[in-house]
Parts: structure tokens; C-alpha cells; sequence
């Protein structure tokens, strides 16, 4: 692959996910991605190996951008607790803000597994966060846990799982309007089993 231009990677970057706010990624094609782009596709092959790739590169795009809100979430408060409980808050209210974009990053866009390990890991940035937030409860006394990576998962699963469930509509419809209430329970659930204080 050439270098990234620095122009034209963010345009076929931000034209593809226009695509993808009202395709589901099977349904794109290269073709239809250097269409929109105004280029051939064999320019976009010059920057990724294939579809699947460019995807994954947007889709990293978004999770690094929700670590960024998480974090500033969480640096707002002072207490572990309330530190650990605002990230879990601040990735909920990007998932019900950004709903096509949470799908995608969360099912829609097939997972990374094959690269460079340190570029995978960044995939994996928004639940680095969250351990380390959990880490920092536990050592100031506020929290239990055995298995700090696990706890979070759960913690990161379940949360999406809430968040979908409101977000396709899979949910009671007394929460459709308000996914809120349904997911602070789920929170509100997994910080009484974690915190002590």
C-alpha cells in the first residue's frame, strides 16, 4: 500500500460511511464506493487491501473517537466510582446518539483479527479504558474484582446488548423513547455487584 494521502484518505473514508448510514456493508461494493468518491476503485485499492478493510478503518475511526468521550466522561469526575459509572454512561448516550454508527462498530463491520497486534489493540481502546478505570477502584478500595478484563466485558456487553435492544426496538416499547431508564438499570445492577463504596 502507498502512503496515505492526506487528502484523499479522509474523503473515501467520509463518503464510505455515508454509504454505510444507509447500507449495511454487504450491500457496498468497491464500485459503489469510488462512485460516490469520484475516483476509480483501483485508487482505493492503492490504500486498502478491500472493502472489509476500509471498514474496519472507520470503524476503528469511531472507536477512537468514543475513548476520546469516554475518557473526557470519566475525567470529570472525581471519585472511582462515579469515574467508572460516567464512562459506562458516556459510551450509552454515543450508542443512542449515534445509532447506525453503534451498530456498525458493534455487529455491523466484521472484526479485525489478522495485522500487526499493537494496531488490533486499538480496537480494543474504549474496553482498555474502562479496565483501567476499574483498576483504579479497586486500588482505592471502592471496588472488588477478580478478574478486572472480564468484569468490564461483561460490563461493555451487556451495556450494548441494552443499548440494541432499545435501539432495533427489541425492547419493551414503554423504553423505546426512553433507553435510559433501561440501561441505568443494567449499570445500576453491575455497580452493586462491583463497588463496596
Amino acid at each position: 500500500m502507498r502512503n496515505a494521502n492526506p487528502e484523499i484518505v479522509p474523503m473515501i473514508k467520509e463518503k464510505t460511511l455515508g454509504l454505510l448510514m444507509d447500507k449495511n456493508p454487504d450491500e457496498i461494493g468497491m464500485r459503489e464506493i469510488a462512485k460516490e468518491c469520484g475516483v476509480t476503485a483501483t485508487l482505493i485499492y492503492h490504500y486498502y487491501k478491500d472493502k472489509t478493510e476500509l471498514f474496519q478503518s472507520i470503524g476503528l475511526d469511531c472507536i477512537l473517537k468514543l475513548n476520546e468521550i469516554i475518557t473526557k466522561a470519566a475525567e470529570k469526575k472525581r471519585k472511582p466510582k462515579e469515574r467508572a459509572i460516567a464512562a459506562a454512561k458516556a459510551f450509552r448516550d454515543w450508542c443512542f446518539e449515534n445509532p447506525r454508527k453503534a451498530v456498525l462498530v458493534m455487529q455491523g463491520i466484521e472484526s479485525a483479527e489478522e495485522g500487526d497486534p499493537e494496531h488490533l489493540e486499538k480496537y480494543y481502546s474504549c474496553l482498555r479504558t474502562g479496565e483501567k478505570l476499574l483498576k483504579d477502584a479497586v486500588d482505592a478500595g471502592a471496588a472488588k474484582s477478580k478478574n478486572i478484563a472480564l468484569d468490564i466485558g461483561v460490563l461493555v456487553s451487556g451495556l450494548w446488548g441494552c443499548c440494541e435492544a432499545v435501539i432495533l426496538k427489541k425492547s419493551d416499547a414503554q423504553y423505546w423513547k426512553n433507553g435510559t431508564v433501561f440501561t441505568d438499570r443494567l449499570i445500576e445492577m453491575w455497580s452493586s455487584q462491583i463497588f463496596t463504596k
